[in-house]
């Protein structure tokens, strides 16, 4: 994660340092030095990555910049939404205004990011960093689209094969799309809020499953359902699977 640092300074010769190129902060960083003068030294090295990364990759960098800004909508509107949800309950007018404030950014962020997609491929952190490249995945994972996150899905596939995204992204929407298509999940990432629980989506083979999200980079099934303070094994997944079944099928016709 970049940080970012803060610093007050008052720069009266090189006031338009945002709009400089590599070299010319550079030169700004020895003038302040020969000057002394620290504040503004310190003002103008910290613009000098930046810069850098500008230069040398003018293609990808504006596209670096935009989807980490689509990244922090991603994310900000959902811990909103999650602390609304607990402070004012699921169905308060509250709740639900920002729940569709939050399908609205989706809507916005996924048409962005397909273009993105289309125009240059499923570009890898290598291309656009780690943060970039994850709002690619996030946005078509929270997409209320399922022609469209059944069409990326296998796009995603290769991508992990080229190194180009990470293998629980992969398990992500792959668990996504058959949950929407109503059927069994493989990895054990999706989940359903019901009668004030959280209940982990019907499975393919429970038996297996902790050995499949070991592939795919995730922890067991018993640590991630800790997330959502939820006690799980085998025996309470096999005990609590008709009614499971049932939410599950009541949560998909609803949806349909």
């Amino acid at each position: 994660m970049k940080k970012i640092f803060l610093l007050l300074a008052c720069i009266p010769i090189y006031s338009c340092l945002q709009a400089q190129s590599f070299a010319s902060i550079k030169d700004s960083c020895y003038f302040y030095l020969e000057q002394k003068d620290m504040q503004s030294f310190n003002e103008s090295y910290i613009k000098l990555w930046d810069a850098f990364l500008k230069e040398a990759d003018p293609e990808y960098y504006p596209l670096e910049k935009e989807l980490c800004a689509i990244k922090i909508k991603d994310q900000s509107i959902r811990l909103l939404l999650m602390d609304a949800e607990k402070k004012y309950g699921k169905e308060d007018a509250v709740s639900q205004s920002i729940h569709h404030i939050m399908n609205e950014i989706d809507s916005i962020n996924a048409e962005r990011v397909i273009q993105i997609i289309d125009q240059y491929g499923w570009l890898g952190a290598d291309d656009i960093g780690e943060e970039a490249n994850e709002a690619l995945f996030l946005c078509i994972q929270h997409y209320n689209d399922t022609i469209v996150q059944d069409k990326y899905l296998p796009i995603l596939k290769e991508a992990v094969a080229e190194g180009n995204a990470k293998k629980w992204h992969y398990a992500f929407l792959t668990d996504r799309c058959l949950m929407n298509q109503g059927k069994p999940q493989v990895y054990g990432t999706q989940t359903i809020r019901a009668k004030g629980r959280c209940y982990l989506v019907p499975l393919q083979d429970v038996d297996r499953v902790d050995e499949l999200r070991k592939e795919m980079g995730l922890k067991p099934l018993s640590q991630y359902m800790e997330d959502f303070n939820e006690e799980w094994s085998k025996e309470i997944y096999k005990k609590e699977l008709p009614d499971t079944q049932m939410i599950f099928q009541d949560w998909y016709t609803k949806r349909k």
